[in-house]
């Protein structure tokens, strides 16, 4: 990202869970590539609060996502999945811009539902804790990787690659399903991720 732009790193408290809740997912790939976009910087993300759906990206969050979208120019990208949370949205829309694509909202994809929490500090999360008036983490888990799992059942295009653009929860729950690491540096806002299979397994890279 941008040099001296700082970003945020989605937690893996709990990740564990996520893991396990993960396996009753029905996975069946049949893409052997795509690449993971998670939004650009919010305020939210600056501030360490629990964020409405409609919260958009800061500053910093509009040039990550511009600087994605430079890293992204060489890619072949053929079609774009996105969250329509406003953050992940708007960073899809900048990636795309100038484009022959047109990104495809998925409800499904959307960061988990906090309702109850909307607004208040984050402090520690740890993702197995389901806090009142908030979407559970197996609902979560659930519907994410049932979309996940829905969109990498496509065939693969010789034209080109899927790009998903959403956010840090869904993006754990790909690692968990697809069993990579995604390291810090790859969990940061704006930053394009290369999911690839070999006969390993596998494989999680920074894109571009």
């Amino acid at each position: 990202m941008a040099s001296g732009t700082p970003t945020q790193v989605a937690p893996t408290l709990g990740y564990d869970a996520i893991q396990d809740l993960s396996r009753a997912v029905p996975f069946r790939p049949r893409l052997s590539r795509l690449i993971f976009l998670r939004h650009g910087e919010t305020e939210g993300n600056r501030k360490g609060i629990y964020q409405f759906p409609d919260t958009p990206l800061n500053p910093a969050g509009e040039a990550q996502a511009a600087e994605a979208a430079s890293i992204l120019a060489l890619a072949s990208i053929t079609r774009v999945a996105a969250s329509p949370m406003m953050r992940a949205w708007r960073t899809a829309a900048i990636v795309t811009d100038g484009r022959d694509i047109t990104p495809e909202p998925d409800a499904a994809l959307q960061e988990r539902m906090y309702m109850g929490l909307f607004g208040t500090p984050v402090g520690t999360l740890n993702w197995r804790v389901d806090p009142p008036a908030c979407e559970s983490l197996a609902t979560f888990v659930h519907r994410t990787g049932h979309a996940l799992s829905r969109w990498t059942a496509l065939e693969d295009d010789p034209e080109g690659d899927l790009l998903i653009v959403a956010h840090g929860g869904v993006l754990l729950v790909l690692a968990a399903l697809t069993g990579v690491d995604v390291h810090t540096e790859l969990r940061r806002n704006a930053t394009p991720i290369l999911f690839s299979r070999t006969t390993g397994g596998w494989e999680a890279t920074a894109a571009g």
